[in-house]
């Protein structure tokens, strides 16, 4: 188990994040505190991956002070989303999960995607904005170029992520960096 905590730039912010093994693949857990239009809200999250890094699971819980809104969705890690049981159509194909307030999400891509120092990828990916929870389908690209370092683009975004050995962000430009990380026996 690995345990994150992550300064935000952009929304002046702290989060703790915990990464765990589990029987059935990889448990994601945040606690997320920022500002939005100067008011607080606090963000806790889970992801649920397979082994090969697969989204499934995704629940979200935004309490503001005018809001307290929760979304759960699931996936079978081929691409097809549902919520409540649901089928979420628009979303078909998309692999991974996009959680703009975390730097949690890409380190899933990275983890999933293995790349090797000049590789390059793209990948589809559900996209569930903060404060709201507005549910799109993106298109991320990564490309590895050092042991450390990725090129990450998406639609607004163009930068370099520094990773940890494990593939943890620990400085997004601008946005996110690693404050302190620390393993914990189980």
């Amino acid at each position: 188990m690995r345990t994150v905590l992550w300064k935000s730039y952009v929304n002046e912010g702290l989060e703790r994040c915990v990464f765990e093994r589990t029987a059935d693949g990889h448990r994601i857990a945040g606690t997320v505190l920022l500002m939005s239009d100067g008011v607080p809200h606090e963000i806790r999250y889970t992801v649920l991956t397979d082994p090969q890094w697969r989204t499934h699971t995704v629940g979200a819980h935004v309490q503001g002070a005018t809001r307290d809104r929760r979304l759960a969705l699931n996936s079978d890690g081929e691409g097809n989303w549902k919520v409540s049981n649901s089928p979420l159509i628009n979303l078909f194909g998309a692999i991974d999960i996009d959680l703009p307030w975390t730097p949690a999400t890409n380190t899933i891509a990275i983890q999933r995607l293995e790349l090797d120092v000049g590789e390059s990828a793209q990948t589809t990916t559900v996209r569930i904005d903060f404060p709201g929870h507005d549910i799109a389908r993106t298109t991320q690209h990564y490309m590895r170029i050092a042991p450390n370092k990725y090129r990450y683009e998406s639609a607004n975004v163009g930068t370099v992520l520094t990773v940890s050995s494990e593939g943890l962000i620990l400085e997004y430009p601008d946005c996110w960096s690693s404050v302190a990380s620390m393993r914990q026996a189980r």
